[in-house]
């Protein structure tokens, strides 16, 4: 089932010292990490500088909406047709969830999203869960950037 999540949306809904897209995204990197779908956050507004229209980090993919609005992006994005009940919009907005609905879609609150119950991870031999920072670490080799050394 593909979540596709209304980023700014989610944003407003942080602690004012968490409010950053780069939160948003780390946030929504934890919440899926052990999850076996595909999520698609959706902000409003060009990407910040230096940053590509769209990131792809394993099943999760940030995109702008650029010129248009990330609402309208998000409705772009669920298929017509009776495969559009397999999508999940998760939002607060009660337009853009209004919108999802007419369009096929399952919605969720960012409450039922965020509370959802989660799926324990695998563990294969003793495999050790990485931390936060440690997935931070990861996502910045694969993108090409170094880590310091310990």
């Amino acid at each position: 089932m593909p979540l596709l999540v209304d980023g700014n949306n989610l944003l407003h809904r942080l602690p004012r010292s968490d409010r950053s897209r780069p939160a948003v995204r780390a946030m929504v990197l934890e919440a899926t990490r052990h999850e076996r779908m595909s999520v698609v956050v959706v902000f409003d507004g060009p990407p910040p500088a230096g940053s590509p229209e769209r990131e792809v980090l394993g099943p999760v993919t940030v995109i702008y909406s650029g010129a248009a609005a990330a609402d309208d992006v998000i409705i772009g994005r669920i298929p017509a047709g009776a495969s559009a009940r397999q999508w999940v919009v998760v939002t607060d907005d009660r337009g853009l969830a209004g919108r999802a609905r007419e369009r096929g879609a399952a919605v969720r609150t960012l409450g039922e999203w965020s509370a959802r119950p989660r799926r324990a991870p695998s563990r294969k031999h003793g495999e050790a869960k990485l931390s936060s920072r440690e997935v931070a670490e990861w996502e910045k080799v694969f993108k090409g950037g170094r880590t310091r050394d310990p």
